[in-house]
């Protein structure tokens, strides 16, 4: 199992403090600041390569400090996980957990927000000199989980509005401030009006504002990781747009339910809407990227870029990235790993139940999710899919060709 090592940052952060004019006022807000460092860590990661043009299809998560000590005084803003991507695998169902479905940016931000998260909570159970005050989790006061720090803030910065379904006589902000919406084979849709032979067989992904409404009540964190850390909740979101557009996501984000979700029953889980601002526009009016189905991952820490093929789910090569692998760091199967690592530091027992089941064992997290699905489905937007057997894979110890062990995955269900 890899030891984890104190965080690494290729780009320089600074502090509010560094940017006040001589009357002492700030001269950047939270809505450019938030843009400034996400645009300015992906140009460090690709530069002026043909992969810059994704920008303009750029997500990340932004971690915010505050800081107080003899050298710094103000706020910290530091880009911790970042993805691109404008599609999804449209294939048949997988059930080994190796491919990477939802290659749209938000969603493939947030996996790699999850990769930075189980880094962080290794680091804080490795006992390496230094790991807490490096880590980004101290002891919760309410529960056994850890929990964030108090002074650091998590923030979502999209360079453009994630639209969703369309439908006759309704435009896409309308649409989907109605309807839970859904991509399936090769276009976006209300789920009620999805086939369910395709929602059984083929792969379908919910729209980027049905998951941050998921996300304000569950926290961003997952099932998995949710055995380890209380909910984390995105404090902000800072979107290129405009006040008519903003106001639409804003509906479809955080005032869906005719009446508010209550979880006081269910500490730490609370609803929480995020802010949004309305950030500085990325130019659209440059030629389309030259390979325009694929995605890109990073998360802090890691040495190199990983770019996935969204038409194939699999990573490709390139001169930023690895050679490819059968499964990208992000995919199911990658999760799964993560956790067991997490449970070795613990010293709990190893993989023995299926993804499925380690994420049912989360049972807080899994009763507050079924409680927002049926209030989504008891105010008419629709039933949040299940989906019953992509997660049915285990890992298992197997032999390699050359003698050494390795894991291997597969589906249970055979």
């Amino acid at each position: 199992m890899e030891t984890p090592s104190l965080p690494q940052k290729p780009y320089h952060t600074a502090p509010f403090s560094d940017l006040r004019g001589e009357d002492g006022e700030y001269i950047i807000t939270h809505e450019q600041r938030c843009a400034a460092v996400a645009n300015n860590a992906f140009y460090c990661l690709v530069g002026d390569s043909e992969y810059n043009k994704h920008r303009t299809n750029l997500a990340a998560f932004i971690l915010q400090r505050d800081v107080c000590d003899k050298e710094e005084n103000g706020d910290v803003y530091e880009v911790v996980a970042l993805g691109t991507g404008v599609t999804w695998y449209q294939g048949w169902q997988e059930y080994h957990g190796l491919l990477l479905h939802d290659c749209h940016a938000l969603v493939v931000a947030r996996r790699a927000l999850l990769r930075y998260l189980y880094k962080e909570v290794g680091l804080y159970y490795s006992n390496l000199p230094g790991a807490g005050d490096a880590c980004i989790f101290c002891p919760s006061q309410r529960t056994q989980s850890l929990v964030l720090k108090p002074n650091i803030h998590l923030h979502l910065y999209m360079s453009c509005i994630p639209e969703g379904g369309t439908q006759s006589g309704l435009s896409w902000q309308e649409q989907m401030s109605i309807h839970l919406c859904i991509h399936a084979k090769g276009t976006t849709l209300p789920v009620s009006e999805c086939p369910p032979s395709i929602l059984a067989a083929h792969v379908c992904c919910m729209t980027a504002t049905d998951k941050l409404h998921k996300w304000s009540a569950l926290g961003v964190q997952g099932a998995l990781l949710s055995q380890f850390v209380e909910p984390l909740y995105i404090t902000s979101i800072v979107t290129g747009t405009t006040e008519q557009h903003i106001e639409a996501f804003n509906q479809a984000v955080n005032g869906r339910l005719d009446s508010p979700l209550d979880l006081t029953l269910y500490p730490p889980y609370a609803v929480h809407p995020p802010y949004m601002f309305i950030g500085p526009e990325v130019n659209n009016k440059h030629p389309p990227p030259i390979h325009p189905s694929h995605s890109i991952n990073w998360t802090q820490g890691d040495k190199d870029l990983e770019i996935v093929d969204a038409n194939t789910g699999q990573t490709v090569e390139s001169k930023f990235s690895r050679p490819p692998i059968p499964g990208s760091r992000l995919c199911k199967a990658a999760m799964l790993m993560y956790y067991a690592n997490i449970q070795h530091f613990l010293e709990k027992q190893q993989i023995q139940d299926s993804y499925y089941h380690a994420k049912a064992s989360s049972d807080l997290y899994q009763r507050v999710k079924n409680l927002l699905y049926s209030q989504l489905n008891a105010c008419g937007h629709g039933m949040w899919p299940r989906k019953l057997c992509v997660d049915r894979f285990r890992a298992s110890a197997w032999q390699g060709p050359d003698g050494d062990p390795w894991v291997g995955f597969q589906c249970e269900l055979h």
